[in-house]
């Protein structure tokens, strides 16, 4: 879904159309609407949602003001505005790497939104292309982000996941799956749910399905803390 009309709350402007760029609206962890304008700023909504330490972002926070080099004025709009759990607030940036060598520009401005943090007591983040995810890993976040929503804690088959795996020790899902019932089509949804949230970990760089099915190395094993729960 993209805006057609007025940014969402909170953000000082639209989502801006760049010639094709991939831009669109989603809803973040807290309920609120938040742009994207690019593959890469999705990336990192994705991060943000899966962080337990992130307890609230918003994109298009604010337009920042600053001098330039030789005098002039100059405005720049950061990515997003994040609030941690521990009380810190961040300003993140998204941007290419190879666009961020080619214009001078812009390491000036992250240099005057550095000084803003500071004197703020934020923090300012860079992210590249080069430093968000990629690859599997990609994959993995695009997929399972469909199943953060509770409508998919189902505390049943949820609690069955838990009794199936034992401590650390990876098991492949298939294996797991031969002891279900194969009527029960949330089951799979619960894992899904359990994997987004940490309940049970993965290896978040091997792809987890492949071709419609489990990835032949996919592996899913317990969260240190149900391990501890089990002991």
């Amino acid at each position: 879904m993209s805006l057609k009309r007025n940014p969402p709350p909170g953000n000082v402007r639209r989502a801006r159309s760049l010639g094709g760029n991939f831009r669109g609206v989603t809803t973040n962890k807290r309920g609120h609407l938040v742009q994207f304008e690019s593959e890469q700023e999705r990336k990192l909504i994705l991060l943000l949602e899966r962080d337990r330490t992130v307890a609230d972002y918003r994109s298009q926070p604010e337009t920042l003001q600053f001098t330039a080099e030789g005098g002039r004025p100059r405005t720049y709009t950061p990515d997003f505005q994040v609030w941690r759990t521990s009380g810190m607030i961040e300003l993140h940036e998204v941007t290419l790497a190879a666009r961020r060598e080619s214009r001078l520009s812009l390491p000036e401005r992250e240099a005057a939104a550095e000084a803003i943090c500071r004197a703020r007591g934020w923090r300012y983040v860079l992210h590249t292309d080069q430093t968000l995810p990629a690859g599997g890993e990609y994959r993995n976040l695009d997929f399972l982000s469909a199943f953060r929503g509770e409508t998919h804690a189902h505390p049943e088959h949820a609690a069955w996941w838990l009794a199936q795996l034992h401590g650390p020790l990876p098991i492949a899902p298939p294996a797991v799956l031969d002891h279900a019932d194969p009527a029960s089509g949330t089951r799979l949804n619960t894992l899904y749910h359990l994997l987004w949230h940490g309940a049970l970990q993965m290896d978040w760089q091997q792809p987890l399905l492949w071709r419609g099915t489990f990835h032949p190395a996919a592996r899913v094993w317990l969260a240190p803390q149900n391990q501890a729960v089990q002991a």
